[in-house]
């Protein structure tokens, strides 16, 4: 047998099996990485670009033109995007430290002990043994 086990018959298409070789490496090393790299640069470029890094509603806008108009640069989703999108369209339009201030305290909803002047919780051992008690005698 002179054909190698796992690999397909060659076909005569014009192309000697040295070449057919070379564009097939060639294909496998740039298709689908090369692709993926640069979609993920175009990426970076359009939600880094100044006026929309770090404000939710322009990233947003951005990261949803850029991923339906693939064929759009990424300059020319920045700009669209800072041209037609308000600036902090996402954001509740407050100050940093308004904002810390009521993520500390929505926080301490969750966890009440921590609260300034919050009572902590204690536990009465025997009123919850007489309860449990007086439930299984009937």
């Amino acid at each position: 047998m002179s054909e190698t086990p796992g690999k397909p018959a060659a076909k005569n298409a014009g192309l000697s099996e040295a070449e057919h070789e070379a564009a097939v490496d060639k294909a496998r090393g740039e298709g689908h990485a090369a692709g993926s790299t640069e979609a993920t640069t175009r990426l970076g470029d359009v939600l880094g670009a100044e006026g929309i890094k770090g404000d939710g509603g322009r990233m947003a806008a951005a990261l949803d033109l850029a991923v339906k108009s693939p064929a759009m640069a990424a300059a020319d989703v920045s700009a669209y995007v800072i041209a037609n999108v308000a600036a902090n369209a996402g954001a509740s339009g407050q100050d940093p430290a308004t904002y810390e201030a009521e993520r500390l305290n929505a926080a301490g909803l969750a966890a009440p002990q921590e609260r300034a002047g919050a009572k902590k919780a204690t536990i009465n051992r025997s009123e919850i043994y007489s309860a449990r008690a007086k439930q299984s005698k009937g």
